[in-house]
């Protein structure tokens, strides 16, 4: 008995061999070949000889070697003969050690042992050990036997796998997808996956462990997309589930990626823009809704959602947007801003607006759609009022577009507003401004054209004009033929005798001069000539005599007379 008892010193000292070595079952053929030739109960007495004698890693070793030598069906068998804790430890070595197809039939044996009951002490220890402990592909080929003899073992195994306490991360669980999918087993695949989703939209913000915000999400989708670079795989999952023909499952799908795009912190969401781009309008709308109120309000994520939605959408689908949108009591207060967006167009670095044609053809499918009048009135206010990338002729039909005169009115103040606004910005190209003045000029815009030079004269941002870029753009307006415009502008910015300095008349003056006016007298005595701040006016005079301009300065003096 000398190999049972231990007094061997050579089976002492070769004892962390045994445990490391990578072929256990080899590695115990002579020093443990022992625990083959005893019944249970003898080597059950062995075991608790080795622990009175403080043996107890000898135990565990012997113990150990049981369950790598005996057969499966035998292990199963003589389970009930040892204490419950030896049982799980026996159970979970076999399961662990044993090859892959070995640990499925010890699963489905003891399943049939413990009665089908999936959640059995030692079923669901040998499940357990091996979802959380066993690489990825052995869990899959262990899910693949499962499936296609218990399949409830199967499901409680991908169960495991997936819950937040298994250990895994999100690494392992896009590796076991793939794998699934490799064995066949594509619905447990799906299980797998909706259920990591699942788990990722529950845990509250901060506690996944990936960063600051949490971002298991974006752990989860950067692994699929090392893994599968085309493969969508997160995409073509929530494209199959919305899909579906079960509106119940439908609603939950939306609900559960409300969720998800709602707990994303920031920088760029892959599924918020899958979304946008690809889904149906209906679920677009139903979707954002979520997004803008409720347990999952995020009202930036709604936005971005609308906004890749808003860019990417053909034409008709976009009048189903609107339609859909307008009639959403959580949404319709924003549906001048899904407007805006898709009169801005794509979301694409320096791309330009919406074409005109498209928006005219959008009116028309807002009328085929039956949505309120309420969006056609909206879209045209919201594609005249944006600028951007427009010329002066396309302002000119944008604004000629809309029907109510009071509707038109606002746009034009708007439009002549942001126009001054855009001039006023370093490096801005000012001929554009001209351009445009002189385009809604001719058109008899008259109010698009006032409203633009208040606002370069007397800013409502509250910072001063800009003396230079008053007086270049008052020459440019003169030399494109637009004399009355740029006498307009020069006075509006001179009559402001509270923020117009002694300094900025000389800037101004000098340009004027530089243009030749013939009216030019009558400029500076009908503003600065009459500033009601007598020192003001005197050092403004002083000023302009110190510049070399006495004719202007005695004109300003004259007006006093």
């Amino acid at each position: 008995m000398t190999a049972v008892d231990g007094s061997d010193g050579s089976l002492h000292a070769r004892r962390t061999d045994h445990l490391f070595q990578p072929d256990l079952a080899s590695s115990f053929n002579e020093a443990y070949a022992w625990v083959t030739w005893f019944d249970v109960d003898q080597f059950r007495l062995n075991l608790r000889t080795m622990r009175q004698g403080r043996r107890e890693a000898m135990a565990m070793r012997a113990l150990h070697a049981f369950a790598l030598r005996r057969p499966v069906q035998e292990l199963v068998e003589l389970a009930r003969d040892f204490d419950p804790r030896d049982a799980v430890m026996m159970m979970a070595t076999a399961a662990l050690s044993r090859p892959v197809g070995e640990a499925a039939e010890l699963a489905l044996m003891q399943y049939e042992a413990e009665s089908g009951n999936e959640r059995a002490p030692i079923t669901a220890s040998i499940v357990h050990d091996v979802a959380c402990q066993r690489t990825a592909f052995d869990v899959a080929v262990f899910v693949r036997v499962l499936q296609r003899r218990q399949p409830a073992l199967a499901v409680r195994t991908v169960q495991v796998f997936a819950s937040p306490g298994s250990g895994r991360t999100n690494l392992d669980k896009a590796l076991l997808h793939t794998a699934l999918r490799d064995e066949g087993c594509h619905g447990e695949a799906d299980r797998l996956l909706g259920l990591t989703l699942e788990a990722i939209a529950d845990s509250p913000p901060g506690t996944a462990g990936v960063g600051d915000e949490g971002e298991e999400m974006a752990d989860l989708a950067g692994a699929f997309q090392h893994l599968s670079p085309a493969g969508q795989v997160l995409e073509r999952w929530v494209d199959e589930r919305l899909n579906d023909s079960d509106a119940t499952e439908v609603g939950r799908t939306r609900e559960l990626v409300a969720r998800l795009i709602a707990r994303r912190g920031p920088g760029h969401d892959a599924l918020a823009e899958h979304i946008g781009r690809s889904a149906q309008p209906r679920h677009v709308v139903k979707l954002c809704a979520l997004l803008a109120k409720g347990d999952t309000a995020s009202p930036a994520k709604c936005a971005l959602v609308r906004r890749y939605a808003a860019g990417y959408k053909r034409v008709q689908e976009l009048a189903m947007l609107v339609a859909s949108w307008h009639k959403e009591p959580a949404l319709t207060r924003t549906t001048r801003e899904l407007l805006t967006d898709i009169v801005t167009g794509t979301v694409d670095p320096g791309s330009g607006p919406r074409p005109l044609s498209e928006l005219g053809d959008l009116d028309k499918w807002l009328r085929e759609a039956d949505a309120d009048p309420e969006c056609s009135r909206l879209l045209r206010h919201a594609a005249a009022v944006r600028i951007e990338g427009r010329s002066g002729a396309d302002l000119v039909i944008l604004l000629g577009r809309i029907d109510r005169s009071r509707d038109r009115g606002r746009a034009a103040h708007t439009v002549g507003r942001r126009l001054a606004e855009a001039v006023m910005v370093p490096g801005a190209d000012r001929d554009r401004f001209v351009d445009c003045l002189h385009a809604l000029h001719e058109a008899r815009h008259h109010v698009t054209v006032r409203s633009a030079c208040r606002e370069l004269s007397d800013p409502s941002h509250g910072s001063p004009a800009d003396a230079a870029l008053v007086a270049d753009v008052a020459g440019r307006l003169h030399r494109a033929g637009l004399p009355k415009v740029s006498w307009t502008l020069l006075e509006r910015f001179l009559e402001n005798e509270q923020v117009v300095t002694a300094a900025d008349v000389v800037e101004v003056v000098g340009q004027v001069l530089a243009l030749r006016l013939p009216d030019t007298e009558l400029l500076l005595r009908a503003t600065v000539g009459r500033w009601s701040d007598v020192r003001h006016r005197d050092d403004a005079v002083a000023a302009l005599r110190a510049a070399g301009k006495c004719e202007a300065a005695d004109w300003v003096i004259k007006s006093l007379r």
